[in-house]
């Protein structure tokens, strides 16, 4: 019996024990007592029951710009998924389509929605405006040209509270312009949980760096603790300011993670969306992909990274380098101004010094020929290799 009960028998039952007799109750055994004492328990059981089943708001920070063709289908992932105690943020970033009213509209059809309108600024401080504004346990991010499956929210609740983890990752569908499936990517880790000092010798160096791993370093890739973000007061950086602003926000994030779950499952739909996509050769792709390295390698010096995550954010510079002189090969210039243009960024001092001083060895065989032949500026075999587009 609670101590409760006890009380409440003392002060109200034996003082007036013939009356309670006359009632029929038979206080030698404390019978009245006993049952205040039973539907004392059953209530305690009922909230007890209560606060196991009572589920934590999970936020889902939608960013919104030039998108009316896709938003519906997202939206509506969103609002019917399984796990219902949702916080939806839409964050209109000053689209100049339909967006801002179908934003509304949806605001007015479920009450879990919140829409936010803004100037544009970008997608990274797109994100930042939902963080400010969310108030949910966890948190992830779609975006708007994007859809994810009906369950991914139950899914990754459920594995954040089974080890109380501060991300779960998961993996995605490619999604063509058809809207047809082309390809899936899953996480395939040792091990689907990971701690201490396995997140910044294991998990970040096969994030940041492409391995068999298939970890997705995306925003989009994964359900977050709130109170990781509250605490470290964690923003993303703007992809204005820095390409690959995911990669690069998330490295930092990372110093400060203590515990991650996988699951090793693609729950995220990622769609090809034209206007997204560009044939068009701009230098100054290029002059980003040099600040990104720069900057990459200055904030792991900063935060004390390993070698092990600095050969990651070299691994990374050689793709985005890649990806520049795939720009230009399938630009529409001339042949001899794309093949200016191919040469001019093999012989930056920038790259040539990166090749210099990179551990090659690490890198996979047909990685490693390509950047020797930059190395060795063999113009021919770069732009043979690259065009093939085996790299």
């Amino acid at each position: 019996m609670s101590a409760i009960s006890g009380w409440i028998g003392s002060l109200f039952f034996k003082p007036y024990g013939p009356f309670w007799e006359c009632m029929g109750y038979d206080l030698s055994g404390c019978s009245i007592i006993n049952d205040f004492g039973a539907l004392e328990i059953q209530v305690e059981d009922m909230q007890n029951d209560t606060n196991k089943t009572e589920k934590a708001l999970v936020t889902v920070v939608i960013p919104v710009y030039n998108v009316e063709k896709y938003l519906d289908r997202c939206i509506n992932s969103v609002v019917n998924q399984t796990y219902t105690n949702l916080e939806i943020i839409l964050v209109d970033d000053g689209s100049p389509d339909r967006c801002p009213e179908m934003c509304d509209a949806w605001a007015k059809r479920d009450a879990r929605i919140k829409v936010v309108h803004k100037k544009n600024e970008g997608l990274g401080y797109a994100r930042n405006t939902g963080i400010d504004h969310a108030s949910g346990e966890y948190i992830c991010f779609v975006d708007s040209d994007d859809y994810i499956a009906l369950d991914l929210v139950e899914k990754t609740y459920a594995a954040a509270k089974e080890k109380n983890v501060d991300i779960v990752l998961y993996g995605f569908f490619k999604v063509d312009q058809a809207g047809k499936i082309c390809g899936e990517v899953c996480p395939n880790p040792d091990k689907c949980y990971y701690e201490g000092d396995e997140i910044l010798s294991y998990v970040l160096p096969n994030m940041l760096a492409k391995s068999k791993t298939n970890f997705f370093m995306s925003m989009s890739g994964g359900l977050f603790s709130f109170d990781l973000i509250k605490k470290t007061g964690w923003r993303m950086v703007s992809e204005r300011d820095i390409i690959s602003e995911d990669w690069f926000s998330l490295m930092i994030l990372y110093r400060y993670v203590k515990n991650v779950a996988f699951i090793r499952e693609a729950l995220y739909y990622y769609c090809e969306n034209p206007k997204s996509l560009t044939h068009t050769y701009r230098y100054d792709r290029y002059e980003k992909v040099k600040y990104f390295y720069d900057a990459s390698i200055a904030k792991c010096k900063e935060l004390g990274y390993s070698n092990a995550i600095r050969s990651a954010v070299f691994e990374a510079y050689i793709s985005s380098v890649i990806a520049s002189l795939k720009s230009i090969v399938v630009s529409d210039q001339s042949r001899r101004d794309t093949w200016s243009a191919f040469k001019q960024i093999i012989d930056d001092e920038h790259l040539q010094r990166a090749l210099k001083d990179a551990d090659l060895k690490k890198e996979y065989l047909q990685r490693r020929i390509l950047c020797t032949a930059m190395k060795k500026k063999w113009y021919a075999a770069c732009y043979i290799m690259v065009k093939a587009k085996t790299i």
